[in-house]
């Protein structure tokens, strides 16, 4: 009994260890607990550049609220990375896909504090903010899925659902215009973050400036004067495109008509 407990124990071990190391778990260690304004933003900001989602909430109000639905299921939102912290497992595709966008999202992150205005409990820090700019990949990627939907057959339907389908699994088509964005594809903010004491620790409040910010504008809904350009030529075309189609069943539709008559 002693050498059979002994044996499972030892898969056990394996077990976990080949677990921590395909799922990437971190050390059951707390965050450092930052003690000033300047040392909360400079910690949040380092677990953002690497990703260290678990340091970024503790230092954050990245968590908003947990929602639970009539079948008992538990779902719970965040104000950023809200997709890549729904998954349970980390080996999963959809979780490996959605930490390989979020890489690309942070990657050349960079930053500057300017100033720190601290009053009591509160304090508010002046930030430059650079990264690339990833509301020009969506922009592009846009472009594409309706270039993709005008080459389709019929409505171009079929081919929208496959875009999205990729972009829900393995979203390889938008890493690939991220990581072909040019040197000059930057944008640059300049932010006032919002810090507060809670519980002792100075954290960091994730406003929707600040968000898109290190998001590399990623949730501003205006793209450039070129990108609009050409989605309006697209539109256009796509409108055509269903006119064609149209004046075809049309025409169809009358011929069988009398060739049943």
């Amino acid at each position: 009994f002693h050498m059979k407990a002994l044996k499972t124990r030892k898969i056990l071990i394996i077990f976990l260890f080949a677990s921590c190391f395909l799922s990437g778990c971190q050390k059951k260690e707390m965050a450092a607990i930052p003690s000033s304004p300047q040392e909360a933003i400079e910690l949040t900001m380092g677990s953002l550049k690497n990703l260290d989602i678990t340091a970024f909430n503790q230092y954050t109000d990245n968590y908003v609220e947990t929602h639970y639905n009539v079948l008992g299921g538990v779902e719970v939102e965040y104000r950023t990375f809200n997709e890549l912290l729904q998954y349970q497992s980390r080996r999963g595709k959809r979780y490996q896909s959605a930490y390989q966008l979020s890489q690309k999202i942070t990657q050349n992150l960079t930053w500057e504090i300017e100033d720190v205005r601290e009053n009591h409990d509160t304090a508010e820090i002046d930030m430059h903010i650079t990264n690339a700019d990833i509301g020009k990949a969506l922009g592009r990627y846009e472009v594409k899925i309706m270039e993709d939907v005008l080459e389709g057959s019929g409505f171009g339907l079929a081919q929208l659902m496959t875009d999205m389908s990729e972009l829900f699994s393995s979203k390889e088509t938008l890493i690939s215009i991220i990581d072909g964005l040019d040197d000059e594809d930057i944008v640059s903010f300049d932010v006032t973050v919002l810090a507060y004491q809670e519980n002792g620790q100075w954290k960091i409040h994730l406003s929707p400036e600040f968000i898109n910010a290190f998001s590399g504008n990623m949730y501003d809904d205006d793209y450039s004067d070129e990108i609009e350009q050409r989605m309006t030529e697209l539109e256009k075309q796509y409108e055509n495109k269903l006119d064609d189609w149209a004046e075809n069943f049309e025409e169809k539709f009358e011929n069988g008509m009398n060739l049943d008559k």
